[in-house]
């Protein structure tokens, strides 16, 4: 496969954080590890494909996308942090679950809990990062930003997804991709 076909996913991955494109490189590409410099030469010509959507896109300027870059990298480290948190909660609610096991009610009810209150920070963390972008950006390049990170999130979610389209554990979606009753939750 080559790396050209995976560079809008890459573009968009280092969009929402650079720290997940070698992940995502790495992920989609068969093969033996990449080298040191492999990885810093993909991270660096996503980087200038970035700053270059930035400015085309959404009509950053040079401190604009500077700003912009220190205020991703660091929420990206507390989203990372909440999203592993989450996927630890969810792994072991999902083995509860799947075990059949009555005796562990509380511990699903707590579970349970614990992810609501993950997704709560979650929400409260893109709160104050809009916030802070709203110090540097004007609100039509907040809603295009948002918009491409929308677009990034779905795209990532196809590619995780796999061929098959969807998660059994997802509620279907209707045709043009809305989700269906229920609205579509994130997997267990």
């Amino acid at each position: 496969m080559s790396i050209s076909r995976f560079v809008p996913v890459l573009l968009c991955a280092t969009l929402m954080g650079a720290s997940l494109a070698p992940r995502i490189a790495a992920a989609q590409e068969p093969g033996p590890p990449r080298s040191a410099a492999e990885r810093d030469s993909l991270e660096q010509r996503v980087r200038m494909r970035m700053t270059q959507m930035l400015r085309t896109q959404l009509g950053m300027n040079d401190e604009q996308i500077r700003r912009f870059q220190l205020t991703n990298r660091r929420f990206e480290r507390q989203r990372i942090g909440l999203f592993a948190q989450e996927r630890e909660v969810r792994a072991e609610l999902r083995g509860l679950v799947e075990g059949g096991d009555t005796a562990s009610h509380a511990r699903v009810g707590t579970l349970l809990d614990r992810i609501i209150q993950l997704q709560r920070q979650r929400l409260e963390l893109q709160e104050a990062e809009q916030q802070e972008l709203a110090t540097f950006l004007n609100p039509v390049q907040r809603a295009r930003l948002y918009g491409i990170e929308e677009q990034i999130r779905r795209r990532m979610d196809s590619l995780r997804d796999g061929p098959q389209g969807g998660r059994m554990d997802q509620p279907p979606m209707r045709p043009g991709g809305r989700p269906g009753p229920g609205g579509r939750r994130p997997p267990m």
